[in-house]
């Protein structure tokens, strides 16, 4: 099915981009005001995507279940959703998954409520994610990034980077790999984090 969407010639403002259909906004986004397609997401992919967020939800309430005093921070994952990275030019971004710190779910998301994004890497969406939106999340400060490349069973490696130091340039932390390392991901920051490969399967039971 092929979508009609508005012909935009000129810099789109943010209030434009997001007075657009729905369903526009869902698969596109802006970058600089200008409104660039989102790249094919197979059902491989998608559910690489869905079993991380799952993954991380559930660190998430291991976080929030294991602080029985005080009021620690309070976060929440989500998928493909807004992110405006800044507001002049506007740019927003779509992670395949994020975790943000807790907003009214009519609010959109600042680059400064993200954690950590996430994108799983496809054969269309390579360059984009490694080069462009690298480059854009640790320009807007978002402390962590997560690249997952995957097959048809799952995943099978993540690559785990950070910014460390007050320029806002990523640094590797690390890379793991399905054949070789126990957990897909194991970090303490911003909380504890153990994922294993199971958790990111997506291929039929054995």
């Amino acid at each position: 099915m092929t979508m009609n969407w508005p012909d935009h010639p000129h810099p789109l403002t943010l209030d434009e981009y997001l007075a657009l259909d729905e369903e526009i906004q869902r698969e596109t986004e802006l970058v600089d005001g200008i409104r660039v397609q989102r790249e094919q997401r197979g059902r491989p992919h998608q559910k690489t995507a869905f079993r991380l967020a799952n993954a991380l939800e559930t660190a998430v309430r291991k976080y929030r279940q294991s602080h029985t005093t005080g009021s620690p921070p309070c976060y929440e994952v989500n998928t493909e959703v807004n992110v405006l990275l800044w507001d002049v030019p506007p740019t927003i971004r779509k992670p395949d998954v994020i975790v943000h710190r807790c907003r009214d779910q009519f609010e959109t998301l600042g680059a400064g409520d993200a954690v950590i994004v996430a994108e799983v890497i496809s054969r269309w969406s390579e360059s984009r994610d490694r080069i462009h939106k690298m480059g854009e999340y640790a320009k807007a400060g978002i402390p962590h990034y997560l690249i997952v490349q995957f097959d048809e069973m799952g995943a099978t490696s993540v690559e785990h980077y950070a910014v460390l130091a007050a320029q806002p340039v990523y640094s590797k932390i690390g890379i793991t790999h399905r054949d070789r390392d126990l957990w897909a991901l194991n970090v303490t920051v911003p909380f504890d984090v153990q994922i294993g490969w199971q958790e990111l399967e997506v291929g039929p039971p054995a």
